[in-house]
């Protein structure tokens, strides 16, 4: 009985020593999630960041930020195109003024259209927006947050899709 129990014990702590050993080799923890997952990281040459929602389909880019009241002052809506062109975006059923920046395929302010007002018009006559030089990508931001951000033609904005 007391060979079994030395056996027992033995084996126990050979278990754990070598439990101990192995766990050196084994695979790391998974890499924590970002934090914001599903947005695009956009820093600014001032270093600001500004997480922004994807507008990639042509559902997402449609309904883009209609109804929505409030935008935080870090917050945007980046549309994503996959070759430049004169995009076209007016502000029907948004119910906020919105900062639009086109920008181009390395990350150029090429035009803003300054706190776009709303429109409240029923039918789809409402004012039209547009670059006057090709662009890949938009960004949508909060009413004056281009000024607020130091945001201007030419500046170069970094952009981190998820």
């Amino acid at each position: 009985m007391i060979f079994r129990q030395k056996i027992l014990l033995l084996f126990l702590l050979l278990t754990v020593v070598l439990t101990g050993s192995l766990s050196v080799f084994a695979t790391p923890p998974a890499t924590p999630p970002k934090l914001n997952p599903g947005l695009a990281t956009i820093q600014t040459p001032d270093g600001f960041t500004i997480f922004a929602e994807l507008a990639i389909t042509p559902d997402q880019r449609t309904k883009g930020l209609m109804y929505r009241t409030r935008l935080a002052p870090d917050r945007g809506m980046l549309f994503t195109f996959a070759e430049p062109g004169y995009w076209t975006f007016w502000m029907k059923n948004t119910k906020m003024a919105l900062d639009i920046l086109w920008l181009d395929e390395k990350g150029t302010i090429v035009h803003i259209q300054h706190t776009a007002p709303i429109c409240t018009r029923q039918d789809n006559l409402c004012p039209r927006y547009r670059s006057i030089t090709p662009a890949v990508s938009v960004l949508e931001l909060g009413p004056g947050q281009a000024e607020t951000l130091n945001l201007t033609k030419g500046k170069k904005l970094k952009i981190e899709l998820p």
